[in-house]
């Protein structure tokens, strides 16, 4: 078997919801704490027809299909770029390559405190510097499951570029857990609130602003969560051709609109549930020759292997994030009047999770289906 000498790593993401109640959270022993296991989906991309992980957000989007995107990638191509001293080029390189030579998400779109991104070479011990720095921005908490083992015998110029992202955005006061809905075709659980609207606490209808409602099939809110410099949007919209397209025009639509209140007495919400731990790879990276210039930090490398993690849950406590990725390298508006709102998550529409200050996101998904949605359970007769 030939060895590997250079691992290139990229990401992980991760962004957790915990029980609100009248005392703060307690702090969880490993971000994986965070996640529950009701109702969990769990796949790798490859065998899937109707999902897709994607390394860059503005490439074609399907309707009917999810899209996946995380920007920690991006973060671990930044510091390869560094690491390397100039863009990453290649032989009869992919479109993907490109769009990722940009570096147009940045350690600037985060909080400093809740990420870690680096890269150097396996002869400076690597893995160990990751390590270190894992549990100095996370005292022990970060759970990352693809940092790889040292090689025994690296090549000279074997590197290793590694990104970690974990956020908190739960809500302050859940939603209710709500009857299922009809997603397409398909019976799913659903959180919000859409009966017994008394019975809900006001706290609970003040976390909802509408932006921009359309109609019943056109409208954006967002979440408020317990982390006032994140924002945690959903867009139920017509999708544009790319991904980096239809969030481009979410975002628009909210900077030109006021938000709306919701009105109790007649609103009603209902986003389904997700609870998913997806596993793929990039075979479009695979198997790339760097074609450095003579200037460059390293010489005769190629991608041996691109792979990627993403753990992601939705529910009416908050949304819970974990990604890793991992790349293998080798030698040779206007407010609108009081009116009803329905707010009925019930066909495609879009996932966002971004810094209040940055205009890019960290986090992206397209639910064109509902093969990522937690199915609704039966109801028990009496």
């Amino acid at each position: 078997m030939n060895r590997i000498p250079c691992r290139f790593l990229l990401g992980a993401l991760a962004a957790t919801c915990l029980a609100a109640s009248a005392w703060a959270d307690p702090p969880v022993a490993s971000h994986d704490d965070s996640f529950t296991m009701d109702g969990l989906f769990k796949a790798d991309v490859s065998t899937l027809t109707d999902t897709q992980l994607v390394a860059h957000p503005d490439l074609p989007l399907v309707a009917d299909k999810n899209l996946l995107w995380c920007g920690t990638l991006q973060l671990a191509w930044n510091k390869a770029i560094g690491l390397v001293g100039e863009k990453l080029k290649f032989a009869n390189q992919p479109p993907e390559v490109d769009l990722l030579n940009r570096e147009d998400f940045t350690d600037a779109d985060l909080a400093s405190d809740s990420y870690v991104a680096m890269a150097d070479f396996e002869r400076n011990n690597v893995e160990d510097e990751i390590r270190a720095a894992l549990e100095k921005t996370f005292h022990g908490a970060a759970s990352p499951e693809l940092i790889p083992d040292k090689p025994l015998h690296p090549g000279p110029d074997d590197f290793l570029a590694y990104a970690y992202l974990y956020k908190n955005l739960a809500f302050a006061d859940p939603f209710a857990d709500n009857d299922p809905i009809v997603f397409g075709t398909t019976k799913v659980a659903s959180f919000g609130f859409t009966k017994e609207l008394y019975r809900i606490p006001d706290a609970v209808f003040d976390q909802v602003s509408i932006y921009d409602y359309k109609s019943e099939n056109d409208f954006i809110i967002k979440l408020k969560t317990k982390s006032p410099d994140d924002e945690l949007i959903l867009a139920k919209i017509a999708p544009g051709p790319t991904l980096q397209e239809t969030i481009s025009r979410t975002l628009q639509r909210i900077s030109q609109s006021k938000a709306a209140f919701v009105n109790r007495e007649t609103d009603q919400l209902a986003v389904p549930k997700l609870n998913f731990d997806l596993r793929g790879d990039f075979p479009e990276l695979e198997g790339l020759l760097l074609e450095p210039s003579p200037s460059a930090h390293v010489k005769n490398l190629m991608t041996t292997e691109v792979k990627q993690l993403i753990r992601f849950q939705l529910n009416e406590k908050g949304a819970v994030l974990k990604s890793e990725a991992a790349i293998a390298v080798c030698a040779a508006a206007i407010e609108l009047p009081p009116k009803r709102h329905l707010m009925i998550f019930d066909r495609p529409f879009l996932i966002l999770m971004k810094q209040a200050k940055s205009d890019r996101p960290y986090f992206a998904l397209w639910i064109g289906n509902a093969s990522l949605l937690v199915p609704a359970q039966p109801i028990d007769q009496p």
